[in-house]
């Protein structure tokens, strides 16, 4: 007598609807893959601002809007004390930073913390394209805490 299998039945919590990205997290997904797009393409360990802008031209073909090179001013009791120059910011959510560098370190870490604070942006995404592998880091940023 043959056995009958059964697969095992999945079911859903009742009233919990199923995973849905939130839009950041969709928009970091999407990112990566065109970061890793590029690393595939062009190799790893050459300067990040060719990195940089291979990043932008697949940005472009995924439709993703961006702001290159933004400039934003350091404000200090109410008055201007600096400028800083981002990366990239896309889609007014993310911010993004691009090395190739052989480890992430404190002042990377410290120096993408302090521009979202300048920024309220939500998240940085670090990307290193050093080595064949894509090495990312995500910051996240509550500005009310």
């Amino acid at each position: 007598m043959e056995q009958e299998t059964q697969t095992p039945k999945v079911e859903q919590e009742v009233g919990k609807p199923p995973f849905q990205p939130t839009p950041l997290q969709d928009l970091c997904y999407k990112v990566t893959g065109c970061a890793i797009t590029a690393l595939n393409t062009v190799g790893p360990g050459l300067d990040a601002k060719i990195y940089e802008n291979c990043l932008m031209i697949e940005l472009a073909k995924q439709g993703l809007q961006f702001d290159y090179q933004r400039k934003v001013d350091v404000l200090y009791s109410g008055q201007k004390v600096g400028v800083v120059t981002l990366g990239l910011v896309v889609n007014e959510l993310l911010l993004v930073d691009t090395r190739s560098v052989a480890f992430f370190n404190e002042t990377d870490f410290s120096e993408n913390i302090s521009y979202l604070k300048l920024t309220q942006l939500p998240m940085v995404l670090m990307l290193n394209f050093k080595f064949g592998k894509l090495q990312w880091k995500k910051i996240a940023y509550d500005p009310n805490r």
